[in-house]
């Protein structure tokens, strides 16, 4: 498989298989918590709990996957993901209780920092002014898969049962490993004799010494921690409303996933060579405000609109951080670097999730109020990487 095109429908297939599997795990685990026998009043508690034991495995390995994927092999890198996916999620089929769903987020953990390389993978294979369809492609994946994943995972809950779904979900993360394994091409990219530490430290370096990129990484983790206590904790929050939650959160996040979609392809137009991150300070203050809604809404109603309104500030904050990254950053940079973004997302995975489970027992719209004041953060990162640009762009102008 050697066209680019043909590469970039592989990765739109395997990710979008990994999505869908994700997905499942983000919608229905506060559903088997409970079939696992925890009290509603533990339910809040351990969702937060799960996720933050999967990030403290993943966000200290973060630096290192880009590195080794330069260092020998990208496709090994991609499908360790894949195959340790199904790992987790058979495992996640078979517990008989909470430490062995806890053993199957952990083995989860390992599986992160994929995307990243995929997305560096299929910029080396794809020619340069193809570069940002290939991407987008990518990125769909997820925004797809949010839109099928939970409806027809709630339609399969009544016949296979959770346990059911997710053993189907292993097998699906199999298949994309499988998939890659035999039909993705090896990048032919000369690289020095540099160690993955000396590789993985040059990059985090220069992340470092500039600054709009160090803005760039704050608002990774700002917005991704929003993400994941606003995600974690809806699914809960729809079940506080409702007395049959499952066909209620397929519904919410089944629309939520068209909107993104739509929206993805739309914020794709914010990305322009005057700085198309001018957009992210305004679609953060709105999914602000939108989570706050979430977190007092009273009625079903209410609260699926205010969670389709997160539609387009999430599908913005990953393609404009990504565009912001292509037109700074020097060639030579790019894969390094944006290999890296993983980290602070995955540092925020962890950390932000176990403030919102610490205010959990408050209630659920303490949690997430705590995500709406992330969203807050990314809103003035966004303002800073502006302003941070524009003071650059002056400076250069004066020395001219």
């Amino acid at each position: 498989m050697t066209s680019w095109r043909a590469v970039n429908l592989l990765f739109l297939v395997t990710t979008t298989l990994e999505s869908l599997a994700m997905g499942h795990l983000t919608a229905f685990t506060p559903l088997f918590l409970g079939e696992l026998g925890l009290p509603d009043d533990d339910v809040g508690l351990w969702t937060g709990l799960l996720f933050a034991a999967m990030m403290a495995i993943a966000f200290p390995l973060a630096p290192f996957w880009g590195a080794l994927a330069e260092r020998y092999s990208r496709r090994l890198i991609i499908v360790r993901s894949q195959y340790l996916e199904a790992v987790g999620y058979a495992t996640m089929a078979l517990a008989p209780d909470i430490w062995w769903l806890l053993g199957s987020r952990l083995v989860l953990g390992l599986t992160f920092g994929n995307i990243a390389v995929i997305i560096a993978t299929q910029t080396l294979i794809t020619p340069r002014r193809h570069v940002g369809t290939a991407i987008a492609t990518v990125q769909i994946a997820a925004p797809i898969a949010a839109s099928f994943g939970p409806p027809i995972g709630a339609a399969l809950i009544g016949w296979i049962g959770l346990r059911g779904l997710f053993m189907l979900d292993a097998f699906a993360a199999l298949l994309a490993g499988l998939l890659v394994t035999f039909l993705m091409p090896e990048p032919v990219v000369a690289t020095g004799r540099a160690s993955v530490l000396a590789r993985a430290g040059q990059a985090a370096v220069f992340v470092w010494k500039r600054r709009a990129i160090r803005w760039n990484f704050a608002a990774w983790f700002f917005s991704q921690g929003a993400r994941t206590i606003v995600d974690a904790y809806l699914p809960l929050r729809i079940a506080q409303l409702v007395p049959d939650p499952a066909p209620a959160i397929g519904l919410v996040l089944g629309v939520y996933g068209l909107l993104t979609t739509a929206a993805t392809w739309l914020s794709g137009r914010l990305v322009d060579d005057r700085g198309g991150v001018r957009w992210l300070a305004p679609t953060m203050i709105a999914a602000t405000l939108a989570t706050l809604g979430l977190a007092l809404a009273t009625d079903l109603r209410a609260l699926a609109v205010l969670a389709w309104c997160r539609a387009l500030p999430f599908a913005a904050a990953s393609t404009l951080l990504y565009g912001h990254l292509a037109r700074v950053l020097p060639a030579e940079r790019q894969t390094s670097v944006m290999a890296l973004t993983p980290m602070p997302r995955n540092v925020a995975a962890f950390l932000l999730p176990l403030l919102a489970a610490a205010a959990a027992p408050l209630g659920v719209g303490a949690a997430l109020a705590v995500g709406a004041t992330a969203y807050g953060g990314c809103a003035v990162a966004g303002w800073l990487m502006v302003r941070t640009g524009d003071d650059e762009r002056s400076t250069e102008s004066n020395q001219q």
